[in-house]
């Protein structure tokens, strides 16, 4: 296990769970339009109370919150769940009132709920997701009005799958669509006697939705865009945020940080994270155009962010899930293939990818010895091509890298020390 560095403009212990890192500021007294319409969230994890919740409280919206568990019977305890905003030197708190039903012990509830409601957002995770398509179709059938319903889920395909799973056969014509959320809801802190479920929460926070999949304009809820091309929007955010956060974390990993944050403050990998990004944007402006793609500066305010230490997240969690992250049409691998289709050699999202393989080689007791083995790990992991262009690209990187050792220097594969077997980086 490669030893934890902190960052040096951090000395003092780091805390996993953020303190307040300067005053608590009250959030809005009013949200900034009233609409007198009902949103239900499905799911009460951080992206469901810190994004989904959040955005509708903002818009004027009622809040229901339907789950299980703890969390809920805090919610319901409580009345309300708290929202702490932070940019790592000021931090606002707001006040979100739900009402909240527990999906076990009240299901008729749920259902009924869903039936009243404008807006149904679900936030439980893409593996869950088929297992709620029951309680949605049950719930939307006793709809007598359209309802829209918004998959927070991280999927392009989400909307298509629930129309297809869940508006078959329905008489209303209720809306479906994914959602590309852009915003880190880094932790959910549990209720106690005095206080309610909190959630830490960046400041940026903006909601993309197929505008032409849904009944109504939720654009009138602050943050949120509708969009003509969502695939267009999952890739932009898949393509630049997320292929620029898996850099810092894997990269970041590779010497020795614990926290992101730390991470994205070293030069050499902020470097890296730009450079990557920027190739997965030269893909996007070749596709989509520049309306799409963005502008550089808009990747520097991305790398911004990475640097916000408040949010207390970790290179562990943002890295984790190393072969769902690595697929071929994910945020490295799918960004570079993007980047080579514009004629751009995507040697930073090449070298990002190998970290990760190499990381998920010794977290898992792999090794891939010969230059056939290395290329057959490439394969099996990201689905390239071992012969291709870009899959000798990120074997020749994988060839560089030795996951047992922390480095001093990314470019010249400077070894701190040796926490196992002397390999090919020494």
């Amino acid at each position: 296990m490669n030893p934890v560095r902190q960052n040096p403009a951090h000395p003092g212990p780091v805390h996993p769970v953020p303190v307040h890192p300067g005053p608590v500021r009250p959030g809005p007294a009013h949200p900034t339009v009233r609409l007198d319409r009902t949103v239900v969230v499905v799911g009460a994890g951080r992206v469901g109370l810190g994004c989904a919740a959040h955005l509708a409280h903002r818009g004027g919206c009622r809040v229901q919150v339907l789950g299980r568990g703890s969390t809920i019977a805090a919610l319901a305890g409580h009345g309300l769940v708290r929202v702490r905003v932070t940019d790592g030197a000021l931090a606002t708190e707001e006040d979100v009132p739900v009402s909240a039903i527990d999906l076990h012990r009240d299901p008729e509830g749920a259902r009924a709920a869903i039936a009243g409601a404008d807006l149904v957002c679900t936030a439980v995770g893409a593996g869950s997701l088929p297992a709620l398509v029951p309680l949605l179709a049950d719930g939307l059938a006793r709809a007598d009005h359209a309802v829209d319903v918004v998959a927070f889920e991280n999927l392009a395909d989400a909307g298509r799958l629930l129309r297809q799973q869940v508006g078959a056969g329905l008489s209303v014509p209720h809306g479906f669509s994914g959602a590309v959320v852009d915003r880190v809801v880094a932790h959910r802190l549990p209720a106690t006697a005095a206080t309610p479920v909190t959630v830490v929460a960046e400041p940026a926070c903006q909601v993309a939705v197929d505008r032409n999949a849904l009944n109504h304009d939720w654009s009138v809820l602050p943050g949120v865009v509708g969009v003509d091309d969502f695939r267009a929007w999952f890739r932009r955010k898949l393509y630049r945020y997320s292929a620029g956060h898996a850099t810092a974390a894997y990269l970041g990993r590779l010497k020795g940080y614990r926290f992101l944050h730390a991470a994205a403050a070293d030069p050499e990998i902020a470097e890296e994270v730009l450079a990557a990004m920027e190739e997965g944007r030269r893909g996007l402006l070749h596709r989509y155009g520049s309306r799409v793609a963005g502008t550089p500066a808009d990747l520097h305010e991305i790398l911004a962010r990475f640097g916000n230490a408040a949010l207390g997240d970790t290179t562990a969690r943002v890295g984790r899930d190393v072969p769902r992250k690595v697929a071929r049409d994910e945020r490295l691998v799918g960004a570079a293939r993007a980047a080579a289709r514009a004629g751009v050699t995507p040697r930073h999202l090449a070298q990002a990818t190998a970290a990760a393989i190499s990381a998920e080689l010794a977290a898992t007791g792999q090794r891939a010895e010969s230059a056939a083995e290395r290329a057959e790990t490439v394969a099996r992991f990201t689905g390239l091509a071992p012969h291709g262009r870009l899959g000798r690209l990120v074997a020749a990187c994988l060839d560089q890298l030795d996951a047992t050792t922390v480095l001093l220097s990314l470019a010249e594969r400077t070894p701190a020390w040796e926490t196992g077997v002397v390999g090919r980086a020494s």
